[in-house]
């Protein structure tokens, strides 16, 4: 059930990003929704898990974009796992924690992003870059960040609730002596 929801998610945010999230662009800058999910989903499940999730996704930007193939991939990757390693059991009805992890986090890629692909080309203007790319794509992700951690939190929810009634029902079947045969 949990590798239907991302793989969903995963469909959805790829056909946003090319379609919807074109118009909505501020001065150019659209919402990174993809880097918010893999945020928001490895706090929630941890950085193994982040970081298979942030590795989908990058692949899923590297073939849409078709700029610097892996690079998407391998910093999703990252983000998965740094962002799910440290944050297994914090207040999770919170917003603060992934509203800071999705600053952090953006402002990482972003730079990542400046080095391989304008620093290796010769253009060095930082504050540029920083003022006009990392700024606004910061605040404009931490905006965003509010709705996808709600939904991304809930669906989580909702699928650890259903993974903890299919346990008991196992559990109660197993006691029983009921087997899945019908006997």
């Amino acid at each position: 059930m949990r590798f239907i929801f991302v793989t969903l998610a995963l469909f959805i945010n790829a056909v946003l990003q090319s379609t919807l999230y074109n118009h909505i662009a501020i001065i150019g800058i659209k919402p990174n929704t993809a880097l918010i999910f893999i945020v928001c989903y490895a706090m929630l499940r941890g950085d193994v898990e982040g970081a298979i999730v942030g590795f989908c996704f990058g692949l899923v930007q590297d073939f849409t974009s078709g700029r610097i193939v892996g690079l998407y991939a391998l910093l999703g990757l990252l983000t998965g796992y740094f962002c799910g390693k440290p944050f297994k059991d914090f207040y999770r009805e919170s917003l603060m924690l992934p509203i800071f992890l999705t600053a952090v986090s953006t402002v990482c890629y972003e730079f990542a992003f400046y080095f391989v692909g304008f620093l290796f080309r010769g253009n060095i203007d930082l504050f540029y870059y920083f003022g006009r790319i990392i700024l606004p794509g910061t605040a404009y992700s931490v905006l965003m960040a509010f709705p996808v951690y709600r939904l991304v939190y809930a669906m989580n929810k909702f699928l650890e609730n259903q993974q903890r009634n299919s346990r008991r029902l196992l559990k109660w079947r197993i006691r029983s002596g009921k087997t899945y045969g019908g006997r």
